[in-house]
């Protein structure tokens, strides 16, 4: 199993979140919500309780149902009592466990206890796709999928749109779907899907005048921005251009070096980013952690820590190897067929994988590779199953089902969602911080809502009862069941899009008020 020094110490529960903890035995979450809907309502954007209810629709409005009784685990019949107090709300108004009432819960869907909204434009940070810039429709708007808000992301036409099929490029040199905001020349249009990388060439933007989230930008005017005559996906502002530490110039083949960063395209792990640091080198022991020596450049490469060939900067599992992802069509045709950035390899749960929920942005002080060094699980002892055995880490053969709940393998094994991405440790011991006092910033902390995007990371998709399925696959997606078993009524019938754990008696509807 995998384990990292600081994983263990994922225990950053709040005050909010102490009041919400649900002790041994009791049934609080029993009525772990109502939807049971796998639909785009309930993914990321979702600023309101799930479209329909998932309740066996032969129960009665007291509760009563002929179905499932497995729920009720006290044997009474009694509703279960809320998980936050005498004075927090009832669990039937309370779908997502975060003890904020759903009529003032401004994310009703997702737990988030402190409410943060950094913009002020009502979507919750939780669900923000651009969450430093007030709008109408930056909560929902995000046209490549990528999990970045239009408005805030420099790459935000479809992968596809960039690609010119006359041109032909290897598959490691075509655009992807990379949610990074990198933008080395500052001209609005991000590196992985810039024409031209170091030379600014949309409209007046570029190094003097940074392109900010936000600011208008004729994205989408072939003649104004990005200017490619002859469509072969380099722009003529570089072409055939070379600076003086490149591999060779600016171009998509084999031996040239599209990126200026003195790596050709085939050697380098990710072509069209550069690297970040130049370091000098004639074999791997002299460049650090898991960067390989291009000994022909005599340089290091990008980090890749799966070892698979593909940098985890624009590695769409950097944790597990899949190195297919670059292969003429295979990141359309296998590797990532919903277009959400994350690989075959790294969804969770059957089915993820033709269901896009990418990853979501946060702002914090450290991240390593893109991704936030923090964990979005509240610690062994604090969740529980729908029949109020506690989560743990590690729960004993002989435990499992009858003491403890075991997180699946699969929950454990996704960076961030409950041990830290890797790198996260040394990277956090190096600021003096730990998985506890490493907060996620303020405009406050950095001198404005603009200067928050220095600090953007991505955080893992939402499994938010850490059974191991994305909540965009899950039937219930706040009650722990690894199996996703759909419910079946008194009758036999089965609910295919309705889980058994959050309906009949698991229902919301006995949690009374």
């Amino acid at each position: 199993m995998m384990r990292r020094t600081l994983g263990v110490m994922a225990l950053s529960l709040g005050l909010v979140e102490l009041a919400c903890m649900v002790p041994p035995g009791d049934v609080g979450e029993l009525s772990a919500g109502t939807d049971g809907s796998t639909g785009d309502d309930g993914g990321i954007g979702s600023t309101g309780p799930g479209a329909e209810s998932t309740a066996d629709p032969t129960m009665d409005s007291s509760g009563d149902s002929s179905g499932d009784s497995s729920g009720d685990s006290s044997g009474d019949g009694s509703p279960p009592e809320s998980a936050c107090g005498p004075d927090g709300p009832s669990c039937d108004l309370d779908e997502d466990r975060d003890c904020v009432a759903i009529t003032e819960d401004n994310a009703p869907d997702f737990y988030n206890p402190d409410q943060s909204d950094l913009d002020g434009d009502g979507f919750a940070d939780v669900v923000d796709l651009c969450p430093s810039l007030a709008g109408n429709n930056d909560g929902i708007a995000d046209s490549d999928d990528d999990g970045i808000g239009n408005d805030c992301d420099p790459c935000r036409r479809p992968a596809s749109q960039y690609n010119k099929d006359d041109a032909n490029p290897m598959g490691y040199m075509r655009v992807r779907n990379i949610p990074s905001i990198a933008d080395a020349d500052g001209d609005g249009i991000g590196d992985v899907c810039d024409n031209c990388v170091h030379v600014a060439n949309c409209e007046g933007y570029g190094p003097g005048a940074p392109w900010q989230p936000g600011d208008p930008i004729a994205y989408d005017d072939t003649v104004l921005c990005q200017l490619d005559a002859d469509d072969d996906m380099i722009g003529d502002a570089c072409v055939g251009q070379q600076s003086a530490d490149a591999a060779g110039p600016v171009g998509l083949g084999p031996d040239d070096d599209f990126d200026q960063d003195g790596l050709t395209n085939v050697t380098d792990a990710c072509p069209r980013q550069p690297v970040p640091d130049t370091i000098p080198c004639s074999n791997d022991a002299e460049c650090p952690g898991d960067r390989a020596c291009e000994v022909f450049a005599g340089l290091c490469d990008h980090i890749d820590r799966d070892g698979d060939g593909v940098g985890d900067a624009c590695d769409s599992c950097p944790s597990v190897a899949n190195p297919m992802q670059v292969a003429d069509g295979a990141m359309q045709e296998g590797d990532d067929i919903d277009g959400d950035f994350i690989g075959n390899a790294c969804e969770l749960g059957v089915g993820c994988d033709v269901r896009s929920s990418p990853r979501r942005t946060a702002f914090y002080p450290v991240s390593v590779q893109g991704q936030c060094c923090t964990v979005t699980y509240r610690g062994d002892g604090t969740m529980f199953d729908p029949d109020g055995l506690p989560l743990a880490l590690e729960c004993p053969p002989g435990d499992e089902g009858v003491a403890c709940r075991q997180i699946p393998l699969a929950a454990q094994a996704t960076p961030g969602l409950v041990y830290l991405p890797a790198g996260c440790d040394e990277a956090l011991a190096e600021a003096g911080l730990t998985v506890q006092t490493h907060q996620p910033l303020t405009p406050a902390d950095v001198g404005g809502l603009e200067q928050l995007w220095a600090y953007t990371c991505q955080m893992p998709p939402f499994d938010q009862d850490f059974d191991g399925l994305d909540d965009r696959c899950d039937l219930c997606r706040h009650a722990f069941d690894p199996n996703n078993e759909p419910y079946t009524d008194a009758n036999g019938q089965v609910w295919p899009d309705s889980g058994r754990y959050c309906s009949g008696l698991y229902s919301i509807s006995l949690c009374g008020s």
